[in-house]
């Protein structure tokens, strides 16, 4: 896979939120860049959402669906949005993330 985007040593996701259908999550994070922890907001795709969930899950953390907040309009359009912290037990910190799609937007 190739890398597209990688600019930080640790990758802190705090909470994700989306509108199914859409193609790409809106996620509050972290970033750790030469010794400074940067607030961030990154608009990226479902599959580096995935990724990240992934990697999680493989160092031992369960994702506890439970703690996923749907928000239904009734019309067909439905918010799914989450904490981290709820739905793994803890904080998290991803060493060397690196996205492999294109990042939509990225603020601090």
């Amino acid at each position: 896979m190739k890398t597209v985007f990688s600019i930080y040593k640790q990758l802190k996701v705090n909470e994700v939120s989306y509108e199914t259908g859409d193609d790409f999550v809106t996620a509050h994070c972290e970033i750790k860049m030469d010794g400074k922890l940067i607030p961030t907001k990154i608009q990226m795709s479902h599959s580096d959402l995935n990724r990240i969930i992934s990697k999680i899950i493989a160092l031992g953390h369960e994702f506890k669906i439970e703690h996923v907040n749907h928000l239904d309009f009734g019309n067909g359009t439905e918010i799914i949005d989450y904490k981290f912290e709820n739905v793994f037990g803890e904080d998290i910190c991803l060493d060397n993330f690196q996205f492999t799609q294109a990042i939509r937007q990225i603020r601090a």
